[in-house]
């Protein structure tokens, strides 16, 4: 791991090598590059949300942009930080490490990922879904020295001009060639055995023809470090630009290589100790991290991930070994090809087109952990099990006396005296595989005509767009356990006699129970196509600036699934041909293997609508501008819909009981922007009125049933082949908030800067119906050992979604001295408690938190720079996410236990950066 000490090191060696005079020459160059980019901040030629380039202050619409030089002193993560400097944008923090992170805009509810937020790369998504299971939208996503600016669209025509873009649209603009040729180097280090390198070099090859190559490669152990190396890969990307002599014909040709891994960071157990009943609405438990015990992983920087808990031996469906190297991570690797071309006519006529083709595959390789459990529970529970069986395996059993618990490497054969006791608490494992291939092909083309009209001037611009594109997925969860620990070792389960001699098959083997809790798959081809038009408007010698337009929608699916409760499946015994049956060889682990065998589910669906929009920025003076805008656009079904909604309540038949899957939103924004050469500020309000899809609940044994050997499903420890239900409810959303952002330049202090955003917003939401969310287990008889399970109805009516916070502020002023080539700069990030879940039983607050990140740029010449930033400053400790507090989830104690995703501890990264 990289030592702290070699960053001390190098700030010592970097102050004391230059002279007084080069300080001045560097403080007068500073002073120079501030005032020019002070003039670039104020007339800002945005490229997002617009069929031709304008000023940011002349935008009908909510437009947020993070420069070149914003995104060098965020010194983000990963994607997901970096747009959690977006008003009204909640990335969770970054917590689940580079990539594979949940964003929330303005209060919409969606489980995680990308849902409503499509990220695209000048304009084109690299991949036509936003919310793809196992391939969230931000693997495509890895900022660099190639990245020169971020914009942000909310609301107006972004659900117009763009696919998904219900509730906002980010751009990330390439570098390209110029007519000079530039170049950079930067090599980064970080204190969690991280080293980076980026480069760009950009230029001409002849008149007509410029270049642009750049990328990163990157290793790294992990924030949360497992113990081997998390993270290592990169990207590469280049592009041509041909320019025509009179500028008449734009012609790019782009090609993008991603091959990378990062660490999937997860939930962490944790336990609080039980001083009231679980919260309701009207008095709700706030979870205090003070006295949540973290039960042997550091909240900061520790995970359950070790070498042990790494690799796993799962099921494919037809039996045959799946290997698991969680070690593997998230690990995209995909080739990007993108052409692009823009043609002036006569007579004020421009053609565009851009096509877009991405292939290639993305591993995703987890532990998510479920709530905690204690030894002792989890040995009662698996002897009232194995006592239920009968026939050769309940002989096997005859002369068992209980089931202990020990270390996976200390068991040595039958003889278990000798073996080490597993901890006292346990962590329930889910080990994830998956694995998809993917295609997407793009093509967006526009023709446009510039013409008067009496005293209005139009630009009217028809956009055809289509999308071609493939997903197949295989996927796994198993269940396994460990200990809680920095370094986690696997536990397996044994029925033994009184003398500790292993009797019958091994309840578990390599720690895992059940290799195969559910699996789902599918192979899908979709083709979506769209006719879309908008006509900018401008009015009054240009002072008023009209926005119109719309677009219409189709979507057509075809896709085969298979998951774990499709009609005719049922548990797998894959029990080896040499294994004799019963015998203390044999294990349970391989008995009960719900693979996705089941008859495969095919089908032919298709969808449409249409959403329209109209804007307006009048220019009250020369730095003073105000706009309203009004959206009424939708979202068409994603995979998690028509791929992964399942059967809702019947799966002996396969009936999915669920109605309308198009997502319509209606938004109202109206907000006044001032610039000056000292301050830029916009203050805007919006109202959103949104109606979700037709969503399922979590897939649930039915309790009523009854398993294998006659066992009621209500029963605790669960037969293994219960049927399954599903519940199916709609909700919707209303919003208003208040956004504020600025950047503030005083005279009376030259350097100073202060800049960031205050965003306010109350979303609530209505539900057309409550639904059985979980199973809860309960213990009846009063002997600390559950055994009785029953659903927890409940229901998020009026009630603020999870994770959504009321307010969210972003302060980030910074300074650069007159005598020194030296910026100092910090952060202020505070995000206001938030819900665990929608519902209202169980009613769980997770606490807000203000976190600090700080950091300093150093001058040595005008061309090289070095950089310190320290995220975390004031080791903020809250969490992001987690469970909610409930009486079924206690130890023995009376402790509640539970999971959460907490804040990334404070972490010091330092940076050379060589231009050229």
């Amino acid at each position: 791991m990289f030592n702290k000490n070699v960053i001390a090191i190098s700030i010592a060696a970097v102050f004391a090598a230059p002279s007084s005079q080069l300080f001045a020459q560097e403080a007068a160059q500073e002073a120079q590059q501030t005032e020019k980019a002070e003039v670039q901040d104020i007339e800002r030629v945005i490229v997002t949300g617009v069929t031709r380039n304008m000023q940011k202050m002349e935008a009908t619409f909510s437009i947020n942009t993070i420069s070149e030089e914003e995104m060098k002193v965020l010194a983000p993560h990963g994607a997901a930080e970096l747009l959690g400097n977006i008003p009204g944008f909640f990335p969770e923090g970054g917590t689940a490490g580079e990539s594979h992170n949940n964003v929330l805009v303005r209060g919409l509810p969606q489980a995680g990922g990308y849902r409503y937020v499509p990220n695209l790369i000048d304009g084109l998504p690299v991949y036509e879904e936003p919310e793809a299971p196992f391939m969230n939208n931000d693997v495509f996503i890895k900022p660099d020295l190639m990245t020169t600016t971020v914009e942000a669209v909310k609301g107006g025509p972004g659900g117009v001009l763009y696919s998904n873009a219900l509730g906002a649209a980010v751009n990330y603009i390439t570098r390209t060639g110029t007519q000079d040729f530039e170049g950079a180097y930067k090599i980064e280090v970080g204190d969690w055995g991280h080293v980076r390198n980026d480069f760009f070099v950009a230029g001409p090859i002849n008149d007509n023809l410029t270049y642009a190559l750049g990328g990163f490669y990157r290793v790294a152990d992990g924030i949360r470090d497992p113990g081997y190396t998390g993270n290592s890969g990169g990207q590469f990307r280049g592009n041509l630009l041909y320019i025509s002599d009179d500028g008449s014909t734009e012609v790019k040709l782009q090609a993008h290589v991603i091959n990378d891994k990062t660490n999937f960071y997860q939930n962490i157990p944790y336990s609080i100790t039980a001083d009231r009943a679980p919260g309701t609405s009207e008095n709700p438990f706030e979870i205090d991290p003070s006295r949540v015990n973290s039960l042997g992983v550091d909240f900061s920087d520790g995970t359950v991930l070790s070498h042990q808990t790494s690799f796993y031996e799962l099921y494919n469906a037809d039996g045959s070994q799946l290997k698991l190297d969680i070690s593997d991570g998230i690990q995209p690797k995909f080739n990007i090809y993108t052409f692009e071309l823009t043609k002036d006519f006569a007579n004020q006529w421009r053609f565009d087109t851009a096509l877009r083709a991405t292939s290639g595959s993305n591993g995703f390789h987890a532990l998510f952990n479920d709530p905690p459990t204690e030894r002792s529970r989890l040995e009662a529970e698996q002897f009232s099990r194995i006592q239920s069986f009968d026939g050769v395996i309940g002989d096997s059993y005859a002369n068992a006396t209980g089931v202990k618990a020990f270390y996976s490497d200390t068991v040595t054969g039958t003889d278990l005296s000798t073996a080490e006791r597993a901890d006292s608490i346990l962590a329930h494992n889910i080990p994830v595989y998956g694995m998809v291939d993917a295609t997407s092909y793009v093509g967006d083309f526009r023709l446009s005509r510039f013409f008067d009209f009496e005293e209005h001037s139009h630009e009217l611009t028809f956009g055809l767009y289509t999308s071609h594109y493939t997903y197949e997925v295989q996927s796994v969860f198993a269940s396994a356990y460990s200990n809680i620990s920095e370094s986690s070792r696997l536990v397996d389960l044994y029925a033994v006699d009184e003398n500790d001699q292993q009797v019958g098959p091994s309840i578990s083997q390599g720690g895992v129970d059940q290799p195969a809790l559910f699996g789902l798959g599918a192979d899908a081809t979709m083709r979506t196509n769209a006719f879309y038009f908008l006509d900018h408007i401008s009015m009054l010698d240009d002072r008023l600036q009209i926005d119109i337009g719309g677009r219409y929608q189709e979507l057509e699916v075809d896709r085969v699934t298979t998951n774990s409760f499709d009609p005719g499946n049922s548990s797998n015994d894959f029990t080896p041909s040499d294994v004799v049956v019963g015998s203390t060889n044999d294990t349970l682990a391989d008995n009960f293997v719900n693979v996705p065998d089941g008859t495969p589910q095919f089908a032919s669906e298709s969808y449409d609508a249409f959403g329209w929009t109209i804007g307006a920025n009048y220019r009250l003076t020369d730095t003073v501008t105000t706009y309203l805008s009004y959206a009424d656009t939708f979202r068409l079904p994603g995979f998690e819909d028509y791929i992964f909604g399942g059967p809702a309540t019947n799966p002996s038949t396969g009936d999915i009981a669920r109605g309308d899957l198009v997502e319509n939103i209606k938004q109202y924004e109206g907000g006044i922007r001032f610039s000056e050469k000292n301050y830029e500020f916009n203050f805007s309000g919006f109202y959103i009125d949104f109606a979700a899809k037709e969503t399922l609940a979590a897939t649930l044994d039915d309790l009523s049933d009854t398993g294998a050997n006659g066992v009621s499903c209500s029963a605790v420890p669960a037969p293994d082949d219960c049927a399954k239900i599903r519940d199916s409810y709609r909700t919707s959303l209303k919003t208003h908030g208040i956004e504020f952002e600025g950047k503030y330049r005083p005279e009376w202090l030259d350097g100073l800067s202060l800049q960031g955003s205050i965003v306010w917003q109350d979303p609530k939401q209505g539900q057309d119906s409550a639904i059985r969310s979980a199973i809860i287990e309960t213990d009846t008889d009063g002997d600390g050992i559950n055994d009785t399970r029953r659903y927890d109805v409940s229901s998020g009516a009026d009630r603020r979604p999870r994770r959504q916070s009321q307010w969210l502020i972003n302060v980030r002023p910074s300074y650069t001295f007159s005598e020194l080539p030296v910026t100092i700069y910090g952060q202020v990030m505070h995000y206001s408690e938030r819900f665990s879940d929608d519902g209202n039983t169980n009613v769980t607050i997770y606490p807000g938190y203000t976190q600090l990140n700080a950091g300093m740029l150093y001058s040595f010449t005008e061309d090289m720079e070095f950089q310190l930033h320290v995220n975390n400053l004031n080791n903020a400790d809250s969490f992001t996410e987690g469970s909610s507090v409930t009486e079924g989830l206690r130890f023995s104690n009376g402790d509640y236990t539970g999971v959460a995703r907490p804040l990334l501890g404070r972490t010091i990264k330092a940076s050379l950066m060589i231009n050229f």
